[in-house]
């Protein structure tokens, strides 16, 4: 993409932008290029990219860092959108991925690679009374959905504001920012999703008691709720107590409760959310970290629901399916991924320790300096906001002044050697030392300084 960030809304120059946009120009000549020959033929799904003059291209990475196309090095905050807990090219995962290449890596039917991975989930996983694989996140949770319709006999499935769920239309409908923060009204996220879905869909307010209020009115439509332990995109600390609320409420009315461990899953301790908060769900969903960088997905649950995803030879049971399915390279690498982290339950302290420090010291900068910017963490994700008033909800960021601020703040953090995606939602890993957190703060203080220098603060 192609957005000059130098102008305010005024049009006046930024100086510091200027120069830092200008020297990103010359380091990353390649990237140039290839964003040029991309454009004649290639529309891309990737969306995170910052706004820049040109996207960034990565070529290699190895444990915290990454480098581009043109040979920069960069801290990565990205991390795979949450997936490498334990850095990028980890030596175990590696080992697997070369063992199943030199054997082949899909049959379309059963591997004995399979079994390792789903015994180490069982142990791992709370609520994993039964497993069962797929390819995405976005499969997990549409089969999880499935199920959960066809268990209870009810067909609506309810998601709080600020979710994140995958890319099917189920999860295409939102609460209207713009609507009632209370009781959200539901609007279709883009185009080309039918009417028919929206009926299907109840929106819930995050950690706000009338949620469990709209569960008790919708409770005989309501086949389950859903919800990440922590949200990705607004990482709350806080947020147990609510977590425990609703599974009571859920269970009181019959309404399955479900957690979606796409990112919590192995991020924030071994079993997750689950173990975090000390909370069994009924269903849950997980992937990134459980493959190790290789697409993978899983379902996981009580026996009883589980069953139904054997297929249509069992009473009420739902249709699962997917070429890729289990396959043997996304089985060896997550059963390494796993297993490693089954092994060394030391990184999850580790990742708590600096994910912290990182968040406390960038907040104290920010309160000395009386900058309306804000960290917000659970261990090792974070999110930075920029934003005057406390976010405890995606309904409390609404600076729209200062989004020209946050996104020079990003390119400042680039040409520093700091990567934060354009989604903004960060992570570190096993392997971001305390050295690596060190220069990170250090060079957030730097970048926000620029900001401001500018007028942007």
């Amino acid at each position: 993409m192609s957005t000059n960030v130098t102008q305010n809304q005024a049009g006046g120059v930024r100086p510091r932008l200027q120069a830092a946009q200008q020297k990103l120009m010359e380091k990353t000549r390649l990237s140039q290029k290839m964003t040029t020959d991309r454009e004649a033929i290639l529309f891309s799904g990737m969306r995170a990219n910052q706004r820049l003059p040109h996207p960034i291209y990565i070529a290699e990475g190895n444990g915290a860092r990454i480098k581009d196309i043109d040979g920069n090095e960069y801290i990565d905050t990205c991390m795979g959108f949450g997936v490498h807990v334990l850095g990028h090219n980890h030596a175990d995962i590696a080992a697997a991925i070369k063992r199943i290449a030199g054997r082949g890596w899909h049959f379309g039917i059963h591997s004995p690679e399979q079994m390792p991975l789903a015994a180490l989930l069982h142990e791992a996983i709370p609520c994993a009374e039964r497993v069962m694989f797929c390819n995405t996140g976005s499969e997990a949770t549409l089969y999880a959905m499935r199920a959960a319709r066809s268990f209870t006999g009810k067909d609506k499935i309810a998601v709080f504001e600020g979710f994140w769920h995958g890319m099917h239309d189920y999860c295409m409908v939102i609460p209207d920012p713009e609507g009632p923060r209370h009781r959200p009204h539901r609007i279709k996220m883009g185009h080309g999703v039918p009417d028919a879905v929206v009926d299907l869909i109840i929106t819930l307010p995050y950690r706000d008691e009338t949620a469990f209020e709209i569960i008790k009115e919708y409770r005989d439509d309501l086949a389950m709720v859903i919800i990440e332990p922590v949200q990705h995109s607004n990482p709350q600390p806080e947020v147990g107590p609510f977590l425990h609320e609703l599974k009571r409420v859920c269970a009181e009315c019959s309404v399955l409760f479900m957690l979606d461990e796409l990112v919590t899953g192995f991020r924030l301790a071994y079993s997750g959310g689950q173990e975090f908060f000390d909370i069994v769900p009924d269903l849950a969903a997980f992937g990134k970290a459980m493959g190790g960088g290789i697409p993978i997905g899983c379902v996981a649950g009580r026996e009883d629901i589980m069953r139904l995803l054997l297929g249509l030879e069992v009473e009420k049971g739902v249709f699962t399916g997917g070429t890729f399915t289990g396959n043997p390279l996304s089985m060896a690498a997550g059963t390494a991924a796993v297993q490693y982290m089954h092994d060394h339950p030391e990184i999850y302290d580790h990742m708590i320790t600096q994910g912290d420090r990182m968040t406390a010291g960038f907040n104290a900068f920010c309160a000395e300096h009386q900058m309306p910017v804000q960290m917000k963490n659970v261990s090792s994700m974070f999110h930075i906001f920029f934003q005057r008033q406390p976010v405890e909800r995606m309904f409390d960021v609404h600076e729209e002044s200062l989004v020209e601020a946050q996104q020079a703040f990003f390119l400042h953090c680039l040409g520093y050697g700091v990567l934060i995606s354009g989604a903004n939602r960060c992570y570190i890993s096993a392997t971001h030392s305390s050295e690596d957190i060190d220069t990170m703060i250090e060079v957030f203080e730097k970048a926000l300084l620029d900001v401001r220098e500018d007028g942007l603060l």
